[in-house]
């Protein structure tokens, strides 16, 4: 992306999506604290786990409901926010 645009950013913050909302805002008030603003969230989590069912919703449903909440806090136009784009990732292994 740098060659194609210098002036991009890409940053990475892994961390469990299975934390609670409050959880991923703490984290996204660093990432906005640090960057001014966001333009891209991609949600990529995922796991294929039959014998933990519970752990594989919250990782692969959870997770990606309560990030997206968490980010639209930051985003919002009608509070001043500058707007984002969601990019939610996942694979049809899971069908397989």
């Amino acid at each position: 992306l740098k060659a194609i645009n210098p002036k991009v950013t890409v940053t990475f913050y892994p961390y469990d999506v299975t934390v609670s909302v409050a959880e991923t805002t703490k984290l996204l008030k660093v990432i906005f604290d640090k960057l001014k603003t966001v333009d891209l969230l991609i949600n990529g989590a995922g796991i294929l786990d039959d014998h933990q069912i519970e752990r594989t919703i919250a990782v692969n449903f959870t997770g990606t409901v309560n990030t997206t909440t968490a980010i639209m806090a930051f985003w919002d136009k009608r509070k001043g926010g500058p707007g984002g784009v969601v990019a939610n990732i996942c694979s049809v292994t899971g069908f397989n």
